[in-house]
């Protein structure tokens, strides 16, 4: 099946059913879902070296004007900032001016330098992030890794608006890093985290310095077209730098590289994003502060990064970079999140409350031909039906946290609680199929295949605790517990030609209530060393299920939450006299009740079965050798299986799970050296290698997806106020494949859709510093 998995969605390829009415919805819908400083240390800075973090790197800029020596940096991954070495969890961060520099500007650039993580593609805009395994493939109910950015949680809860896909891939624009916690994070972050958080960190407003930056720059795909890159920020500090502004913008064209053959027209995947930031800061008295901001972003792709291939060959139809399509795929995916998070002191309590507004808006067309040509023209004798199809999903999210800490035992009791409120209210609407005729083009004069309307409600509400304890100077304990109630409700209208005439109306509601825990124990002998453990779970909401109150076989009226319970050791340290890190973890998780999708009598619902197990280890190592230099290497393994029969899902006990990798690794170098006066120059590169992956479970007919290996080279100028810089991406040309479906009726039908990653890119960037 194309997209993910919807309440008139079935798993893998479209399926049929002898109750047409009822089916076409199912199959109309499937369609149209959606086709996927900081950690212990940050990046070398002497030669802004690889763009993740190991447990410490390189500084050019310390305050000691030592760049031989790793610098201990400082994560937010807790919502509050400690020394990564301090912080007993796998945690990787990434340098956003590293990416700009880089022409890094989307998570497929940049995911296997981090270890642990893996991604799903079909276009920009549409991504499915994998941590450490956790994944049903991209037609999985929601998504089972959780974004924030700064204080604000991004992105649907429910299974019913493309939560899976549709996930922030913000511009490192104005951006400080992006940190990955890798794992459950449910005492923190709440449902939703079962493989882990992305926690996007803005770069805050300055109060003592007024300044900005303007950059703009150029890139060139291979077989494709050309690109161009414009940013700029500035910042104001007010009112005798008690209060400071900084606004930011930014323009990015990526060059398209897939031609349509049907038309001849070339670049049809080419992509627009733009968007903007306004952050403003005040200190309203020595005790409390306010940061608010207001974010944009919108992502405008004229076409899908995918190429047709052959079901059983994976080689191209039509030749290398090509895909056929009769209509126009454009798609869009437009996000506005505003955030005031108020902090401050009464007493012996350090008090946050951050409250949160977003909205979420994705459209998208695509070509249903060659499923609804080939199932629908032969019966209305019209051998060159085309089926033009539209989608369009919304929502609208309100959240507010408020929590408390403080301290008790000479500081050897650190205690947190809190409370945590969400409501969101999410559509998917298909506006309409219309009918038309491949050979001249011409809409044919047939009603509405189909027209349909899903309104979604998610409230919630949880109450949370943290606290760690000091048993010895070197020795300290960690626990949290994290309980909330959700209500949900779901209402359906279907209608047109393929319905029937009786519109098919349904209106459900749901109620879970979930819990979620965490411990872990942290021994750090030295200042400079650490030994933890951890052991947490987390859970994914459960909700209404899309079938009718008579019920069909096989489907409940609602699906419940599934959970997982993850185990996990690790070691970080600073070493060779503060030249080299070293940072890594084992885990072992064991998921159960997984959402899958299943189908009967022509609706497609959700079920609770099947079991699974992640398990693997992931290792970082950085060192400077000798001045200015910065070496990394970095490696996850990843063993993820079902460990029962998932009938509903088409899997066996022993199948490996979609689209995760059992190894990925990545190797890079950067130099940084005084070129004249005060200009400084830089080099770098970077290897990464992403493992084989299976497509889907062993009864929907899988394929095997190949392994590749990317190379990037970046070079650079910079002095006080100006910085150029050159980057090659995918030295290689290499075609990555980041996804692969079927579009057709059945598994055996091509073509196979394949999501590919850019051919060799070249850039070039200026930036100027005031």
């Amino acid at each position: 099946m194309n997209q993910h998995h919807h309440p008139a969605v079935s798993r893998g390829h479209r399926k049929l059913s002898a109750q047409p009415t009822i089916v076409s919805v199912a199959a109309t819908i499937a369609l149209l879902g959606l086709q996927s400083q900081t950690v212990l240390a940050a990046e070398a800075a002497p030669a802004e070296a690889s763009a993740s973090a190991p447990v410490a790197a390189a500084s050019a800029a310390s305050a000691s004007g030592d760049d031989t020596q790793v610098v201990r940096v400082v994560v937010t991954a807790q919502k509050r900032e400690q020394a990564s070495i301090d912080v007993p969890a796998s945690v990787t961060a990434v340098s956003a001016a590293r990416l700009a520099s880089s022409g890094f500007t989307r998570i497929e650039d940049y995911a296997a330098e981090i270890p642990g993580l893996s991604f799903s593609s079909e276009r920009a805009g549409q991504t499915q992030v994998i941590l450490r395994g956790i994944t049903t493939g991209l037609s999985q109910s929601a998504s089972t890794t959780s974004f924030y950015i700064d204080e604000a949680p991004i992105g649907s809860m429910n299974a019913y608006a493309a939560g899976t896909i549709i996930t922030p891939d913000i511009d490192p624009a104005d951006l400080r890093q992006i940190e990955v916690l890798k794992g459950p994070q449910g005492t923190l972050y709440g449902a939703g985290a079962l493989g882990g958080t992305i926690r996007f960190v803005t770069a805050p407003p300055d109060y003592s310095k007024f300044g900005g930056s303007v950059t703009v720059g150029g890139s060139d795909v291979e077989h494709g077209g050309s690109g161009f890159v414009g940013r700029a920020s500035v910042n104001v500090p007010l009112d005798g730098n008690s209060m400071a502004l900084r606004v930011s913008a930014f323009r990015r064209d990526d060059g398209g590289y897939i031609e349509n053959p049907v038309n001849g027209e070339r670049d049809v995947n080419k992509t627009h994003t733009d968007g903007g930031r306004l952050a403003f800061a005040w200190n309203l008295s020595s005790d409390w502060s306010l940061q608010a901001w207001a974010l944009t972003q919108k992502i405008k792709s004229d076409g899908p990064s995918q190429v047709d291939v052959d079901h059983q060959t994976q080689q191209p139809l039509t030749g290398d970079l090509t895909h056929s399509s009769y209509v126009p795929e454009p798609s869009q995916v437009g996000m506005n999140v505003f955030n005031a998070t108020i902090k401050g002191a009464v007493g012996d309590y350090n008090l946050v409350s951050s409250t949160t507004y977003e909205t979420i808006r994705s459209t998208k067309d695509q070509d249903e031909t060659p499923l609804y040509g080939a199932l629908l023209g032969p019966a209305l004798g019209i051998p060159t039906l085309g089926v033009d199809g539209s989608v369009d999903i919304g929502t609208k999210r309100w959240t507010q946290e408020l929590r408390a800490r403080s301290s008790a035992f000479d500081d050897k009791l650190d205690y947190e609680g809190g409370v945590y409120l969400t409501k969101e209210n999410s559509n998917f609407d298909i506006p309409g199929f219309t009918a038309f005729d491949t050979a001249s083009g011409a809409a044919l004069a047939l009603p509405a295949l189909v027209k349909a309307s899903i309104m979604s409600m998610y409230d919630e509400a949880s109450l949370f605790a943290n606290t760690s304890y000091a048993l010895t100077p070197t020795i300290d304990l960690q626990a949290g517990a994290r309980y909330g109630v959700d209500h949900q409700k779901y209402g359906q209208d279907y209608e047109g030609l393929l319905i029937g005439a009786i519109p098919v109306v349904l209106n459900k509601t749901s109620q879970d209530r979930k819990g979620t825990w965490m411990f872990s124990a942290r021994w750090k002998p030295t200042s400079d060393g650490a030994f933890y453990v951890r052991a947490a779970n987390g859970y994914r909401p459960g909700g209404p299920n899309a079938v009718p109150p008579a019920g069909v076989p096989g489907a409940q009226q609602s699906f419940a939450p599934d959970s997982l319970v993850s185990y996990e050791a690790g070691y970080k340290s600073i070493f060779a006299h503060g030249r080299a890190s070293f940072e890594a973890a084992v885990f072992d998780t064991d998921w159960k009740n997984i959402q899958i999708g299943a189908s009967a009598q022509g609706y497609n619902f959700f079920v609770n079965g099947g079991t699974a197990r992640s398990r693997g280890a992931e290792a970082t190592f950085y060192v400077v050798p000798i001045s200015g230099l910065g070496l990394r290497a970095s490696a996850a393994y990843t063993d993820a299986v079902l460990t029962s029969d998932a009938p509903a899902a088409g899997g066996l006990d022993g199948d490996r799970l979609p689209f995760v990798p059992k190894v990925t690794a990545s190797l890079s170098a950067d130099y940084r050296w005084s070129l004249v006066s005060d200009w400084n120059a830089t080099v770098g590169g970077s290897v990464n290698f992403t493992g084989e992956r299976v497509s889907d479970f062993s009864q929907q007919q899988p394929l095997t997806v190949g392994s590749f290996t990317t190379v990037n080279l970046n070079a650079g100028v910079e002095n006080t106020n100006w910085r150029l810089s050159l980057y090659a991406k995918n030295v290689g040309d290499e075609r990555g494949v980041t996804s692969l479906i079927g579009a057709g009726v059945s598994p055996s039908t091509n073509p196979y859709l394949a999501g590919v990653i850019a051919p060799r890119t070249i850039g070039a960037e200026a930036t100027y510093k005031f």
